[in-house]
């Protein structure tokens, strides 16, 4: 018995001291985000003085070049923000596993996507905390605050053009029989911004779109005994035509730009930069060729979070307003400089010699993600991702 209780007890103290340290952290970020960059990088140095380095996992490689233009700009931070890339599909077993964990190296931050997880995966649990500088309150608008988005990216329908347009100007034609195995897409099931995507089309907002498109393609109102919307009907043709043989972006782009002639591609713009510059010339961007009814790909957000048991709370806080000014978003070889990125930051632009449009451009172009629908459905998401994927597994 006595072992028990002294087991418990140890369990106990580890407990409260693991709330205690949480609760430092948040005390932490709390005073940073009023404070002047110069006053985090006194309380930086202090950190990293101390022991810590900070830690930082992404589902974006442009966050290592961030990394290192931050260093740089921080000298006194050199070689203590160490960044490891995540795949998407691991990302919140790997930080609830983590986080508390007292593993040697574990994260300090995440950037990451799929807001509805974060949400109820690490912020809603204390594993995981919000951070946002006063300082950008003004120009980053109030829906990109809490969590705190540090770029936008986007994907795009891109296809083959070798034998001239394929002549889309309206998402229904993507579910008639002529593009069955035309289209490649990323697998929903696997990559949950794919699946977002497809459940953002649920939305009052979008079934409402659905069924104008519907109407304006085949000249009759839409209506249907099998499917409760729209888009529903939309969805179960388009996953219909959908090509798997390509299990990543980068994939689907190099594929898509040496293979068929009118094959098409619904992949992250940014992966254009994997294409080989001989090959670059075959695709064309569909929005940019003609104003496609309804939707010519979707957006979603990549989002900062701080762990509740980082050593390093202003270092942390430091980088993410690195992040969402102009040094670091539009730096050397960073975010900015590819096409397909975005920052929530209201005063930075797209470089105009890039072949892209600022994020106003798209605002109505695009399916964008919406946490709040996605997290407020409830039991709902269950019968729609069935949906989904009883046509995936088919």
């Amino acid at each position: 018995m006595k072992r028990i209780l002294a087991l418990l007890l140890c369990c106990a103290m580890v407990f409260g001291l693991a709330t205690a340290g949480a609760e430092g952290v948040q005390d932490a970020l709390a005073a940073a985000a009023a404070m002047t960059n110069e006053e985090l990088y006194a309380k930086a140095q202090e950190e990293i003085a101390a022991g810590a380095q900070l830690n930082f996992y992404s589902t974006t490689s442009f966050a290592e070049k961030a990394a290192d233009n931050f260093m740089n700009d921080y000298p006194a931070l050199a070689g203590k923000v160490v960044y490891a890339e995540i795949d998407d599909g691991e990302t919140y077993t790997k930080l609830t596993n983590q986080i508390g964990s007292g593993v040697k190296d574990s994260p300090d931050m995440a950037l990451v996507q799929n807001g509805p997880d974060l949400k109820v995966n690490l912020l809603e649990d204390g594993l995981s905390f919000n951070y946002f500088p006063e300082s950008l309150k003004e120009v980053v608008p109030a829906q990109y605050q809490d969590p705190a988005v540090v770029t936008f990216v986007n994907s795009l329908m891109i296809y083959n053009n070798k034998e001239g347009s394929v002549g889309v100007h309206n998402v229904w034609q993507l579910v008639e029989p002529e593009w069955s195995g035309k289209v490649f897409f990323k697998d929903p099931t696997n990559e949950t911004v794919n699946l977002n995507f497809l459940i953002m089309l649920t939305s009052p907002e979008w079934t409402e779109k659905m069924a104008k498109a519907y109407e304006a393609y085949y000249g009759k109102a839409w209506e249907s005994s099998e499917f409760p919307t729209a888009s529903h009907q939309w969805i179960d043709g388009f996953l219909k035509n959908v090509n798997y043989t390509f299990t990543s972006a980068s994939k689907i782009a190099t594929g898509i730009a040496s293979g068929a002639a009118g094959n098409m591609g619904v992949f992250v713009f940014s992966k254009l930069r994997k294409v080989d510059e001989n090959d670059r010339q075959n695709l064309s961007i569909l929005q940019f060729e003609n104003e496609v009814d309804c939707f010519s790909g979707f957006m979603y957000n990549i989002y900062a979070t701080v762990c509740s048991d980082t050593d390093c709370p202003y270092t942390c806080a430091l980088f993410i307003n690195y992040l969402l000014t102009e040094p670091g978003f539009a730096g050397p070889k960073s975010w900015n400089s590819s096409q397909g990125y975005y920052s929530p930051n209201t005063s930075i632009d797209k470089p105009a010699d890039l072949e892209d449009k600022p994020y106003t451009y798209w605002a109505d172009k695009l399916v964008f993600e919406d946490l709040n629908y996605i997290d407020g459905l409830g039991a709902d998401y269950t019968e729609i991702y069935r949906f989904i994927n009883v046509r995936v597994s088919k």
